[in-house]
């Protein structure tokens, strides 16, 4: 039955079970620990005990009600005091060893008349293996319980694996468009041999074919008319010569850099590579515009569009040395790093050959024995030269690229454990 008590820190009553006798539990108002004496300490001490019937019985549920403060209850009669002891007329005796009580065990919630928990997994923040949270293990200071990894959402899958797996994307997504760059390149180092190409058709089989082209369209291209345009066939030789290395090399560097703009956001290179790109399509554009206003007879257009195929291309080629440089520094892989300044020196120097040299070279080429006018076989040689520096910067350029696809290929099999990228 349940044994009414009250509680020394609030001054309330409430009640507990009797199999709580003995024992600490909580009080329902202050949350203090209270003991709950038993029958024989309560006598002892001088405070009254007071067995109360059961209640009567209720819903489900309503076993919490009965610790409830219950105003219709009768209240505690007040302690009786003790008598205290008068002077003592002979020697005082020494005062009684009172034994130490045993610790009490600390009550559950089931002591005290708190209902059951309902059945069904408990919620718990804690991991599967970690303490019970009522033991004193659970809040050793300094010790905090392994995290436990969120569950999904209800309607929204969990992720597919660890982060570095979308990492590992994407750089292998910029590694592909890396190898188009490369295919590119092919193309363009195809433009330095076309001129010595021709030159050596003409020392070896004669000269190329003249007169009207080939293709006529009519009231377009090589037709009867006033406004239609004249193409000879030399001319038609240049534009296939020349056309189709710009167009699959320009179509292939833009769809590469705009793939290479897949590499990851924290790398620094996904912005650079993806400006290097429309820079790329500005420039192409403008160089096939040239080509068609120049033929049609729109100089002011293909002004400006001269004017914005070399922005676009400085631009450009600027921007995607950066982001090699970033990709390569983000991998820490040293090596590409200095494939890409080995290539920026190079280009600098070629630049420099191109002005100042070439002046230099036609202002004070006859004083090192350079004919003037220069004749069949030193003009060959020129043709020989240009090609081999041409072929000789492009290749530089595709050494960088490559380079950093190397890097990112060995990043990706050193964080995939081995496995090929």
């Amino acid at each position: 039955m349940p044994i009414t008590l009250g509680c020394p820190s609030c001054g309330k009553r409430f009640r507990a079970r009797d199999e709580s006798a003995g024992k600490r539990v909580k009080c329902p108002f202050c949350q203090a620990a209270v003991p709950v004496p038993t029958a024989d300490e309560a006598h002892a001490a001088g405070a009254p005990t007071e067995v109360v019937a059961d209640p009567p019985a209720g819903p489900p549920g309503g076993s919490l009600a009965t610790l409830m403060f219950d105003e219709s209850a009768p209240p505690l009669p007040p302690p009786r005091p003790r008598p205290r002891p008068g002077p003592a007329s002979g020697p005082s005796a020494p005062p009684p060893v009172r034994p130490k009580a045993a610790p009490v065990p600390a009550a559950t919630a089931a002591d005290w008349g708190a209902a059951d928990p309902p059945p069904g997994p408990a919620f718990s923040l804690l991991a599967d293996d970690a303490p019970d949270p009522a033991s004193p293990a659970a809040f050793t200071p300094g010790r905090l319980p392994p995290r436990r990894e969120p569950a999904a959402r209800p309607g929204r899958a969990a992720p597919a694996g660890p982060p570095q797996d979308a990492l590992v994307g994407a750089w292998r997504k910029a590694r592909g468009g890396l190898f188009w760059v490369q295919f590119a390149l092919f193309w363009f180092a195809l433009l330095g041999a076309i001129p010595f190409g021709k030159m050596v058709y003409e020392r070896a089989v004669g000269e190329l074919p003249k007169g009207e082209g080939w293709v006529k369209i009519d009231g377009y291209v090589n037709a009867d008319g006033p406004d239609t345009v004249r193409v000879s066939k030399t001319e038609e030789i240049d534009l296939l010569a020349y056309g189709v290395p710009v167009l699959l090399g320009g179509l292939a560097l833009v769809f590469g850099r705009l793939t290479a703009g897949a590499a990851p956001r924290n790398s620094g290179a996904k912005g650079l590579f993806a400006f290097s790109a429309l820079a790329t399509l500005i420039a192409l554009a403008g160089v096939v515009t040239v080509v068609v206003c120049g033929k049609i007879g729109f100089g002011q257009v293909g002004g400006y569009a001269s004017l914005a195929a070399m922005v676009g291309g400085g631009l450009g080629e600027f921007w995607f040395l950066l982001a090699l440089a970033a990709a390569g520094a983000t991998v820490r892989r040293p090596a590409a790093v200095r494939a890409v300044g080995f290539f920026a020196l190079v280009v600098g120097l070629a630049v420099v050959v191109v002005t100042a040299g070439w002046d230099a070279y036609l202002k004070y080429g006859s004083e090192l024995g350079v004919p003037k006018p220069k004749d069949a076989d030193w003009l060959f040689y020129e043709a020989a030269v240009k090609m081999i520096g041409w072929v000789l910067v492009v290749g530089v350029y595709s050494r960088a690229v490559s380079a950093v696809r190397r890097a990112v290929r060995e990043f990706v099999e050193d964080t995939t454990d081995g496995k090929a990228a």
